[in-house]
């Protein structure tokens, strides 16, 4: 069995983020990459960030537009050329829902955002 490294932070596995986009400090993109935990997200063009900001956003989903904008706050957990790695900071259910409905759809499909 290995060692994981001392350098890995994630708990939760990761799955693509096409289709949620996040809007921060007057910028908006499309994540990355997503999971329970935290997202992935390019470094906003113009804009000084540093691990252990704490950032307040907002997501939508492109897949799921009747959905409720959800709401948040992220700690900066990296920095990494163009993205950075945030960690979710006390989640609401609105980010929770909206996160397992966008990986059940990945798992499923988009006629099964629940997963039956």
């Amino acid at each position: 069995m290995s060692k994981p490294t001392k350098n890995d932070r994630r708990f939760d596995d990761r799955h693509v983020g096409t289709g949620l986009v996040t809007r921060f400090e007057g910028h908006e993109f499309e994540v990355l990459d997503i999971s329970i935990g935290g997202m992935k997200v390019p470094v906003p063009a113009g804009t000084r960030v540093w691990k252990g900001l704490e950032v307040d956003f907002e997501m939508d989903s492109t897949n799921w537009p009747d959905m409720r904008t959800a709401k948040g706050k992220a700690e900066i957990r990296a920095v990494v050329g163009d993205w950075m790695a945030l960690q979710f900071v006390r989640p609401s259910y609105d980010l929770m829902k909206m996160v397992s409905r966008h990986v059940a759809t990945l798992i499923w499909g988009s006629d099964k955002p629940y997963g039956y």
